[in-house]
């Protein structure tokens, strides 16, 4: 997925929120770069890096749907909404920090 800690923070400040702590972020972008992922694993690195480590003080929730939405038109994939929001709150509300579990989830919204 073609996106930048930038983009992230502007899409997250564009729903009301400002940027907190960046650290999880940056290591879930530097991930983006490598080959050895897939496009699942990635997005499902920033999504862990946004719905469990809060980096922002508002609008989690949002910028994570808002991005899944932006990987599937991206990939020209199809995105359920009613799953993708059900799986944003579960993984949030939960804390899931599994990274296949996370995968797994948004392979079952995005297809």
């Amino acid at each position: 997925m073609k996106i930048s800690k930038e983009d992230i923070i502007r899409i997250n400040k564009g729903f009301g929120g400002s940027i907190r702590d960046s650290s999880s972020l940056d290591f879930a972008l530097k991930l983006q770069e490598s080959r050895k992922l897939g496009d699942y694993k990635k997005l499902a690195y920033l999504w862990r890096a946004i719905l469990v480590d809060h980096p922002f003080t508002d609008a989690n929730k949002r910028t994570a749907t808002f991005i899944a939405f932006s990987f599937a038109y991206q990939n020209g994939l199809r995105a359920d909404r009613v799953l993708l929001v059900h799986h944003t709150q579960a993984i949030a509300i939960k804390n899931i920090t599994s990274i296949r579990l996370i995968e797994a989830r948004l392979k079952n919204a995005i297809r």
